[in-house]
């Protein structure tokens, strides 16, 4: 009997040892630290352009028909410079950890986080072509969500909680939908400073 669950543990370490091997470590908390203050940022310059409060109610939509071109704008180099730090800081961690930064991991997890993420966008972008821009905003929460969460089984596991917590936010968004944009802001800004200090106190602080 000894014997047979000595052999049971040996094949458990053995499945946790492949599983660990799959699975990209590197990411940056302090990336997620650095989204969520740009988010913040991005949202205050909104603020700044158009002198609408997130706080107000259907904010979004008037933000939108006062200045579409700021809000396309912000939230596209929001969008752009958050992947770029992300994949700069992984890289980083990857290299200072002496582990290949492009790994079969690294690509199945940017491979199952892309597909949502980007579909996410195109259907915000569609659904602000048809002057539903207000939708966007827990759509994006939403696709992000189930993005990590797809991406889960290929790094922390920490990424599936974050990722449950970001369609929730998606879903309050919805339902609370005069209020998306703050909702918004809290998910990607608060959320994301939260879960980036938490991991870079964690895994990467010395």
């Amino acid at each position: 009997m000894e014997k047979h669950e000595e052999q049971l543990a040996a094949i458990q370490e053995m499945r946790d040892m492949m599983d660990q091997a799959t699975r990209f470590k590197s990411i940056s908390g302090l990336s997620g630290i650095l989204a969520g203050i740009l988010t913040f940022i991005c949202t205050y310059t909104i603020y700044l352009v158009t002198g609408i409060s997130p706080f107000e109610s259907e904010a979004l939509d008037r933000m939108w028909l006062m200045s579409s071109q700021a809000l396309i704008l912000c939230f596209i180099s929001l969008l752009i410079i958050c992947i770029g730090i992300g994949f700069y800081l992984a890289m980083r961690n990857a290299n200072l950890s002496g582990k290949s930064a492009w790994d079969n991991a690294a690509k199945r997890l940017a491979f199952s986080l892309a597909i949502p993420v980007f579909a996410g966008g195109i259907f915000s972008m569609l659904l602000a072509r048809f002057g539903l821009i207000a939708i966007a905003a827990p759509a994006t929460l939403l696709f992000y969500g189930m993005g990590l969460v797809s991406a889960s089984k290929y790094t922390l596991d920490a990424v599936r909680t974050v990722g449950l917590l970001f369609i929730f936010l998606g879903l309050l968004a919805t339902y609370f939908l005069a209020y998306g944009l703050l909702i918004w802001t809290l998910g990607f800004g608060l959320l994301h400073v939260i879960y980036g200090f938490i991991i870079y106190v964690k895994y990467e602080r010395a």
